[in-house]
């Protein structure tokens, strides 16, 4: 064996001899991102529209996280609304709850499809008011307990103010000045003056009683109670409407909501004769366009000449 190849056997050698060191492999501990709750995201965007949050809380019975929100959930939310709320304000919740969505859908990871289901369809929707007469047996209803006393005071208090629920649950005696009750919505800013008369200031202070001896009524438990009322006052009549895409046909208690006090009183007093720029002002309502909506009824008597029209031919 020559010098050359005896070198680089001992080289060779060497190498087979000497222990290979493990490779050892240090892991790290991946950071995990602390994303903004969607509860402080709402916070940060709409501070006075956190109300939205607590309705999809509601709807779901879950906690309003962004691990939450699924479309199933988000329709959900939007049926509970379209149950209690009026169109208009459906629509503006929905855009809203779909802008804080938009603005973190790069943080967070959101369900596909989420903008379709928070852009509710624009169709035709009916509801239903009460009439004076059935109006009056509410005023006259014996209620059974302080929470029947309560959701009575404060439907009748909607019926004779066209207030909001979120602005009447907050009206007393401090409102009246001289011989009207004087407020500004919340929801538009718009400051309103109603007559007022001796029914509406009875309500008043029941409601304000009751409320001082801490007793409270959510909104799914008011609806409960105002349609048990409803039944027991005989507001039975079979109504058929058109609701959410469907025809459907029950007594006309199972209709009744917080909301349709507003409605009641707006179209009674369009039946009435009253025009619609002064019931806007009295509802608190930013133009006319909007309180047509809450008008639950057909056109109103029709002068002679008018009705001669259609019977003339």
């Amino acid at each position: 064996m020559n010098l050359f190849n005896r070198l680089f056997k001992t080289r060779a050698d060497k190498a087979e001899r000497q222990p290979i060191s493990p490779v050892i492999y240090v892991s790290t501990p991946k950071e995990t991102p602390q994303h903004t709750s969607l509860k402080d995201a709402f916070a940060q965007k709409y501070p006075k529209y956190t109300n939205i949050l607590s309705m999809f809380e509601a709807a779901n019975l879950c906690e309003a996280t962004w691990e939450n929100v699924t479309k199933v959930r988000l329709q959900t939310f939007i049926d509970y609304m379209n149950e209690r709320l009026s169109p208009n304000s459906v629509s503006q919740y929905a855009t809203k709850f779909k802008a804080v969505l938009n603005l973190y859908s790069d943080e967070v990871t959101l369900p596909r499809g989420f903008a379709k289901v928070l852009t509710p369809k624009k169709c035709a929707v009916q509801n239903v008011y009460l009439t004076e007469g059935e109006i009056q047996r509410i005023v006259n209803y014996s209620p059974k307990n302080e929470r029947e006393a309560l959701v009575q005071a404060q439907f009748i208090i909607g019926v004779l103010t066209l207030a909001r629920h979120s602005d009447f649950v907050n009206f007393d005696e401090g409102n009246i000045v001289g011989d009207n009750l004087v407020y500004v919505s919340q929801k538009t800013k718009i400051q309103s003056s109603i007559p007022v008369s001796s029914t509406l200031i009875r309500f008043l202070k029941i409601q304000k009683e009751i409320i001082n001896k801490g007793v409270t009524v959510s909104d799914d438990s008011f609806n409960d109670i105002i349609r048990r009322i409803c039944a027991k006052c005989n507001i039975n009549e079979p109504i058929k409407l058109y609701q959410r895409g469907e025809t459907t046909l029950k007594p006309k208690y199972q209709y009744v909501s917080s909301h349709t006090a507003r409605r009641s009183g707006v179209t009674n007093l369009y039946l009435r004769g009253l025009d619609l720029l002064t019931i806007a002002k009295i509802a608190g309502h930013n133009n006319t366009a909007t309180t047509m909506g809450y008008v639950c009824c057909g056109i109103r008597e029709l002068p002679r000449e008018a009705k001669e029209y259609f019977t003339g031919f």
